[in-house]
């Protein structure tokens, strides 16, 4: 992996008003991008750094912040992306899957790869194998065609799905 694609997840929990939660976020360094998801997470954070001596220091300033009870980070050891999906896309994602893989999970990535909404698939240690990102027109046209699909991949043993959203009072 590329330095100018080095990256790890930061997965957050917060509570109070979320808006400004993620417009402090934002304001660090090494911060990429925030998105307020579904699920078990609040915040999918992206750093723009997979070396842990810096992701360490962001995680730190983000722990920090008032309002973000609880993280879990993800260090990048490889990818794949889809460069067309990539490159179009001035969103944000509209979902993050976290997988987990029995066997190999090089496989596993390329598969993904041929997902016609896929954006980057991050192989990470830990709780989860494999972070990926999809977007869509909608999130059911997301949903039929790559989200409800990842389980049909030999290796994948589960999986779970944080849909994006926008705070309603974001821009």
């Amino acid at each position: 992996m590329s330095k100018s694609e080095s990256t790890s997840f930061v997965f957050a929990n917060a509570k109070g008003e979320l808006s400004r939660t993620i417009n402090q976020l934002k304001k660090l360094n090494n911060v990429a991008s925030v998105t307020p998801v579904t699920g078990r997470f609040d915040l999918v954070i992206r750093l723009r750094t997979n070396e842990p001596a810096k992701a360490y220091s962001v995680v730190e300033r983000i722990r920090s912040i008032s309002g973000i009870t609880s993280t879990q980070t993800a260090l990048s050891i490889n990818s794949v992306t889809n460069p067309k999906n990539r490159e179009e896309s001035n969103e944000p994602p509209l979902a993050y899957a976290l997988v987990k893989v029995k066997g190999k999970i090089q496989s596993v990535l390329q598969r993904l790869k041929s997902f016609p909404n896929l954006i980057e698939a991050h192989l990470v240690p830990g709780e989860f194998d494999v972070v990926a990102s999809f977007n869509g027109f909608s999130q059911d046209e997301l949903m039929e065609s790559s989200v409800e699909k990842l389980n049909s991949i030999n290796g994948i043993t589960a999986s779970e799905t944080l849909i994006s959203w926008t705070p309603s009072n974001q821009p």
